[in-house]
């Protein structure tokens, strides 16, 4: 596993890094777009570019539901 696929970054840490909340980074998790681990002690672990991802979906999101509104 190379450092770019390491998974290193807690739902905190991500939903700090992607400006969301972390039930934001939960609900994505949940439906299936954000992979994670789970480590030993039972925390989530993501990979940090996600961030970069979260911030592509929620402003997908945003999008589609501006264009569902006109």
């Amino acid at each position: 596993m190379t450092d770019d696929e390491a998974f290193t970054e807690t739902t905190g840490a991500l939903a700090r890094a992607a400006h969301v909340s972390q039930p934001t980074v939960r609900k994505y998790t949940d439906l299936g777009l954000l992979p994670y681990i789970v480590a030993s002690n039972r925390i989530r672990l993501y990979q940090p570019q996600a961030a970069q991802t979260v911030k592509r979906i929620l402003a997908q999101r945003i999008a589609k539901r501006g264009r569902s509104r006109g």
